[in-house]
């Protein structure tokens, strides 16, 4: 049986939380903070925190989030099976998805060490 949780009489009729839904950000508001909350996490998942950065480059049709970082913390941002970065990836495109930017994730590229 499904819980039905209603506004007391008291609650109808303050304005004290309300959220304007016709705002919009731009499109340049939108990226930067989908590029901070990307380094933020990024920060938090590496060994050395300062090799690491996000920087943008916006394509005609698609925006691309490049992300900077060692050959040290490269492991970590992959993750087993690429399953962090994909985390990103799902991340970055549910930021943008929803103001109508397409979005890609793109981590450097190391050749392997002989050896």
């Amino acid at each position: 049986m499904p819980i039905v949780i209603r506004k007391s009489n008291q609650d109808v009729g303050r304005e004290s939380n309300v959220v304007d839904l016709n705002f919009t950000p731009n499109k340049s508001e939108v990226l930067e903070a989908t590029r901070k909350k990307l380094e933020e996490i990024l920060v938090l998942i590496v060994d050395h925190p300062g090799e690491v950065s996000v920087n943008i480059v916006q394509g005609e049709r698609t925006t691309i989030f490049k992300i900077e970082c060692s050959r040290r913390n490269f492991g970590r941002i992959l993750g087993s099976r690429g399953k962090m970065i994909a985390g990103l990836r799902t991340i970055s495109l549910a930021l943008t998805a929803r103001h109508g930017i397409r979005s890609i994730v793109e981590v450097p590229y190391f050749a392997a060490e002989a050896g």
